[in-house]
């Protein structure tokens, strides 16, 4: 599943390519994602024009010139592609039809979704008020983690929790601790002060780095056909079970364990 920094990627391409355009038409091709396309949104977009794309999280949100907004989230396999003319291809669902370009999502697994709102009800939507604050946010801090420190659960957990901090998933927790050297499986409670000031501090660090470079391609995360996912190229010790670690050349390799049935991998002579 694509996480904030691909997300994120997708949010900066969308706005160079559609922000200030009017949606000449909107057209559901196939209303059967996780929750059903509404044919409101046609009816309310027609002839609109896109204000402003945001972000939150791993939702994306797009605002219209006539109080109306879209909440769209990726699922699995979702992305939109570009082109001066439609010629539609299997799993596209709705497409957004401007003077001289359209665009398309498409979503092969049907996970993503895209729900009608208006711009004062969105950010109280089901999806997005029970969120911690972004992971690229200032609310993301040493204070608000020591808040947080009692909590019965281990680190990587915690970090997957979008109720706790969103945006992160299992390649950029995984990359997060390792870089701050901080054992996936270690309780929140153990944590020291400088563990925590380490982890903040390598999650902004990382997720800046990934968004720079377009994000990280792992299976189906697509742009249209833009250039993105070289991170995949710089991680440290995701997807690398079995291998040297990369920083201590120590005598153990790189695991992996699970945690709450997700993946996770780690040094463990250098990740304490």
């Amino acid at each position: 599943m694509p996480e904030l920094p691909e997300v994120e990627t997708v949010r900066i391409f969308l706005k160079k390519n559609v922000i200030q355009k009017k949606t000449i038409s909107v057209k559901i091709e196939d209303k059967n994602l996780r929750f059903q396309i509404s044919k409101e949104i046609p009816e309310k977009l027609n002839f609109q024009m896109i204000t402003k794309i945001l972000r939150r999280g791993k939702f994306l949100i797009f605002l219209y010139s006539n109080n109306y907004s879209l909440l769209l989230h990726l699922g699995m396999t979702g992305y939109f592609r570009l082109s001066k003319t439609y010629e539609k291809i299997k799993h596209d669902h709705i497409r957004f039809n401007f003077n001289d370009k359209v665009l398309v999502y498409n979503d092969i697994r049907k996970f993503g979704f895209i729900k009608l709102y208006t711009n004062e009800n969105v950010f109280e939507s089901q999806h997005l008020n029970s969120l911690g604050p972004d992971a690229l946010n200032l609310k993301f801090s040493v204070n608000y983690f020591l808040k947080h420190k009692k909590r019965k659960t281990n680190i990587k957990n915690l970090l997957m929790n979008q109720s706790f901090v969103s945006g992160l998933g299992n390649i950029y927790c995984s990359e997060i601790l390792f870089d701050s050297r901080v054992s996936p499986s270690r309780a929140v409670s153990s944590l020291k002060k400088f563990e925590i000031e380490n982890i903040i501090k390598s999650t902004k660090k990382i997720l800046k780095k990934a968004i720079e470079m377009g994000g990280t391609t792992i299976k189906n995360f697509i742009v249209s056909d833009e250039k993105i996912g070289y991170f995949k190229n710089k991680l440290l010790v995701y997807g690398r079970e079995s291998s040297v670690c990369i920083r201590c050349k120590g005598e153990n390799y790189v695991k992996k364990v699970k945690h709450s049935g997700r993946s996770s991998f780690f040094c463990s002579t250098c990740q304490l």
